[in-house]
């Protein structure tokens, strides 16, 4: 299946292009293990504008076509 990707901020060091393809059946944590980025540097995770919380990424799964939006950990003080 195909699914677009928008990565913000230093996450484009990891993966740069707007799409990528995954097996039918994948789950957000499987799409994220595939762009190669590391979980201690993702923060908020969307797909198609809706947040998926940290403990239903490995059980939500995508379907063609779907958006996956990717942030950084927001930090400050």
């Amino acid at each position: 299946m195909r699914l677009q990707v928008k990565v913000t901020g230093h996450l484009v060091d990891y993966f740069a292009d707007s799409e990528t393809l995954l097996p039918d059946g994948a789950t957000v944590e499987e799409a994220l293990s595939g762009l190669g980025i590391p979980t201690d540097q993702v923060g908020l995770v969307s797909v198609n504008g809706v947040a998926v919380n940290k403990s239903v990424r490995g059980s939500r799964l995508l379907s063609d076509g779907d958006s996956l939006t990717v942030m950084a950990p927001l930090t400050g003080g």
